[in-house]
Protein backbone atom coordinates (compact mmCIF):
# COMPACT_ATOMS: atom_id res chain seq x y z
CA UNK A 1 0.00 0.00 0.00
CA UNK A 2 1.48 3.29 -0.83
CA UNK A 3 2.54 5.78 1.84
CA UNK A 4 1.76 9.47 2.32
CA UNK A 5 4.46 11.81 1.27
CA UNK A 6 3.12 15.51 0.76
CA UNK A 7 1.65 14.95 4.67
CA UNK A 8 -1.20 17.81 5.64
CA UNK A 9 -1.94 19.39 8.82
CA UNK A 10 -4.25 16.73 10.06
CA UNK A 11 -1.76 13.59 8.35
CA UNK A 12 0.94 15.21 11.00
CA UNK A 13 -1.27 15.34 13.81
CA UNK A 14 -2.19 11.82 12.68
CA UNK A 15 1.20 10.72 12.98
CA UNK A 16 1.83 12.34 16.06
CA UNK A 17 -1.26 10.25 17.85
CA UNK A 18 0.20 7.50 16.72
CA UNK A 19 3.61 8.00 17.75
CA UNK A 20 2.23 9.21 21.43
CA UNK A 21 -0.41 6.31 21.36
CA UNK A 22 2.32 3.51 20.64
CA UNK A 23 4.99 4.88 23.02
CA UNK A 24 2.49 4.84 26.35
CA UNK A 25 1.39 1.22 24.78
CA UNK A 26 5.35 0.75 24.96
CA UNK A 27 5.96 2.15 28.27
CA UNK A 28 2.58 -0.46 29.63
CA UNK A 29 3.62 -3.53 28.06
CA UNK A 30 6.17 -3.52 26.36
CA UNK A 31 7.97 -3.69 23.25
CA UNK A 32 7.01 -6.79 22.08
CA UNK A 33 3.87 -7.19 23.32
CA UNK A 34 2.60 -4.33 21.48
CA UNK A 35 0.99 -4.78 18.06
CA UNK A 36 -0.56 -3.18 15.04
CA UNK A 37 -4.08 -3.55 16.65
CA UNK A 38 -3.21 -2.39 19.94
CA UNK A 39 -1.86 0.88 18.84
CA UNK A 40 -5.10 1.22 16.06
CA UNK A 41 -7.81 0.49 18.69
CA UNK A 42 -5.97 2.89 21.58
CA UNK A 43 -5.72 5.40 19.11
CA UNK A 44 -8.93 5.25 17.23
CA UNK A 45 -7.91 4.63 14.04
CA UNK A 46 -8.43 2.36 11.20
CA UNK A 47 -5.41 -0.08 10.03
CA UNK A 48 -5.80 1.28 6.73
CA UNK A 49 -5.01 4.90 7.82
CA UNK A 50 -2.18 3.49 9.78
CA UNK A 51 -0.38 1.79 6.81
CA UNK A 52 -1.28 4.67 4.34
CA UNK A 53 1.39 6.49 7.33
CA UNK A 54 3.68 3.21 8.59
CA UNK A 55 4.96 0.46 7.59
CA UNK A 56 4.37 -0.93 11.12
CA UNK A 57 5.45 -1.04 14.52
CA UNK A 58 9.05 -1.17 13.50
CA UNK A 59 8.98 1.66 11.08
CA UNK A 60 6.91 3.76 13.48
CA UNK A 61 9.23 3.10 16.32
CA UNK A 62 12.37 4.00 13.94
CA UNK A 63 10.67 7.10 12.70
CA UNK A 64 9.53 8.50 16.11
CA UNK A 65 13.45 8.38 17.19
CA UNK A 66 14.49 10.11 14.02
CA UNK A 67 11.71 12.66 14.97
CA UNK A 68 13.19 13.00 18.69
CA UNK A 69 16.58 13.12 17.16
CA UNK A 70 15.68 16.10 14.42
CA UNK A 71 14.26 17.94 17.65
CA UNK A 72 16.82 17.49 19.08
CA UNK A 73 19.46 18.62 16.60
CA UNK A 74 17.26 21.56 16.00
CA UNK A 75 17.34 22.52 19.52
CA UNK A 76 21.38 22.47 20.20
CA UNK A 77 21.94 25.86 18.37
CA UNK A 78 19.12 27.40 21.20
CA UNK A 79 21.55 25.65 24.22
CA UNK A 80 23.84 27.71 26.25
CA UNK A 81 27.22 27.42 28.46
CA UNK A 82 30.15 25.25 27.44
CA UNK A 83 28.25 22.16 26.29
CA UNK A 84 24.87 23.17 24.99
CA UNK A 85 24.10 20.27 23.45
CA UNK A 86 24.39 18.20 26.48
CA UNK A 87 22.15 20.63 28.65
CA UNK A 88 19.40 20.66 25.74
CA UNK A 89 18.95 16.88 25.99
CA UNK A 90 18.36 16.31 29.49
CA UNK A 91 15.72 18.76 28.81
CA UNK A 92 13.72 17.34 25.70
CA UNK A 93 14.18 14.53 27.94
CA UNK A 94 12.09 15.74 30.59
CA UNK A 95 9.94 17.45 27.60
CA UNK A 96 9.22 13.88 26.27
CA UNK A 97 9.67 11.64 29.00
CA UNK A 98 7.16 8.76 28.29
CA UNK A 99 8.52 8.76 24.39
CA UNK A 100 12.38 8.45 25.57
CA UNK A 101 11.67 5.68 28.44
CA UNK A 102 9.59 3.55 25.70
CA UNK A 103 13.07 3.84 23.33
CA UNK A 104 15.40 3.03 26.60
CA UNK A 105 13.21 0.15 27.36
CA UNK A 106 13.05 -1.22 24.14
CA UNK A 107 16.43 -2.26 24.22
CA UNK A 108 16.57 -4.65 20.91
CA UNK A 109 14.12 -2.53 18.84
CA UNK A 110 16.48 0.64 19.47
CA UNK A 111 19.70 -0.56 18.69
CA UNK A 112 18.12 -1.45 15.51
CA UNK A 113 17.13 1.79 14.71
CA UNK A 114 19.91 3.21 16.08
CA UNK A 115 19.00 6.92 15.40
CA UNK A 116 19.35 8.40 18.78
CA UNK A 117 22.52 6.44 19.96
CA UNK A 118 23.82 8.27 16.81
CA UNK A 119 22.47 11.50 17.63
CA UNK A 120 24.03 10.68 21.27
CA UNK A 121 27.47 10.03 20.24
CA UNK A 122 27.51 13.08 18.13
CA UNK A 123 26.76 15.04 20.93
CA UNK A 124 29.83 13.78 22.69
CA UNK A 125 32.58 13.74 19.70
CA UNK A 126 32.99 17.54 20.05
CA UNK A 127 33.37 17.27 24.02
CA UNK A 128 35.83 14.98 23.89
CA UNK A 129 37.91 16.39 20.90
CA UNK A 130 38.00 19.93 23.16
CA UNK A 131 38.87 18.00 26.33
CA UNK A 132 41.98 16.38 24.18
CA UNK A 133 43.01 19.32 22.28
CA UNK A 134 42.78 21.79 25.80
CA UNK A 135 45.46 18.50 27.63
CA UNK A 136 47.68 18.45 24.36
CA UNK A 137 46.62 15.51 23.22
CA UNK A 138 46.13 13.80 19.84
CA UNK A 139 42.82 11.65 19.30
CA UNK A 140 44.29 9.13 17.14
CA UNK A 141 41.36 7.13 16.53
CA UNK A 142 39.95 6.79 19.92
CA UNK A 143 37.50 9.48 20.03
CA UNK A 144 34.58 7.67 17.98
CA UNK A 145 34.95 4.26 20.08
CA UNK A 146 35.24 6.28 23.29
CA UNK A 147 32.25 8.56 22.17
CA UNK A 148 30.18 5.13 22.08
CA UNK A 149 31.41 3.94 25.46
CA UNK A 150 30.01 7.38 26.99
CA UNK A 151 26.49 7.39 24.62
CA UNK A 152 25.81 4.42 26.45
CA UNK A 153 26.93 5.56 29.96
CA UNK A 154 24.26 8.54 28.91
CA UNK A 155 21.50 6.18 28.16
CA UNK A 156 21.84 4.46 31.06
CA UNK A 157 22.15 7.22 33.36
CA UNK A 158 19.16 8.96 31.37
CA UNK A 159 17.10 5.76 32.15
CA UNK A 160 17.56 5.88 35.78
CA UNK A 161 16.57 9.52 36.07
CA UNK A 162 13.39 9.04 34.16
CA UNK A 163 13.02 5.71 35.55
CA UNK A 164 13.24 7.58 39.29
CA UNK A 165 10.80 10.53 38.60
CA UNK A 166 13.22 13.15 37.72
CA UNK A 167 14.96 13.29 41.25
CA UNK A 168 17.14 16.08 39.44
CA UNK A 169 16.96 19.10 37.63
CA UNK A 170 18.08 18.45 33.66
CA UNK A 171 20.49 21.29 34.38
CA UNK A 172 22.01 18.87 37.52
CA UNK A 173 21.97 15.80 35.85
CA UNK A 174 23.29 17.79 32.54
CA UNK A 175 26.26 19.06 35.05
CA UNK A 176 26.93 15.82 36.88
CA UNK A 177 27.31 13.86 33.25
CA UNK A 178 29.30 16.58 31.72
CA UNK A 179 31.95 16.53 35.29
CA UNK A 180 32.10 12.60 35.15
CA UNK A 181 33.26 12.82 31.37
CA UNK A 182 35.56 16.01 32.05
CA UNK A 183 36.95 14.95 35.72
CA UNK A 184 35.86 11.51 36.17
CA UNK A 185 34.55 10.21 39.65
CA UNK A 186 36.64 12.85 41.02
CA UNK A 187 34.05 14.92 40.09
CA UNK A 188 31.92 13.35 42.71
CA UNK A 189 33.57 14.89 45.47
CA UNK A 190 33.29 18.61 44.25
CA UNK A 191 29.53 17.53 43.63
CA UNK A 192 28.65 16.27 46.69
CA UNK A 193 30.11 18.69 48.66
CA UNK A 194 27.86 21.49 46.96
CA UNK A 195 25.17 19.41 47.59
CA UNK A 196 26.40 19.00 51.56
CA UNK A 197 28.86 22.20 52.55
CA UNK A 198 28.93 21.96 56.39
CA UNK A 199 29.47 18.01 55.55
CA UNK A 200 33.30 16.49 55.43
CA UNK A 201 33.44 14.02 53.47
CA UNK A 202 36.19 11.16 52.68
CA UNK A 203 36.60 9.54 49.90
CA UNK A 204 38.74 6.12 49.92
Amino acid sequence: MARLKNLTDRGLETQRHLRDVFMGLVVEKGYARVSVNDITERAGIDRTTFYLHFKGKDDLFEKSQRWLVDDLIALRATGTGRFPGMAVTFEHMARNAETFLAIFRSEVAASRAGTLQEYIVQVMAPVLERQLQQKGVRGDGSVEPVAHYLAGALRGMAQWWLESGMPRSAEEMSDLFIGLVVGGLASLKKDRAAAHPARRTVWR
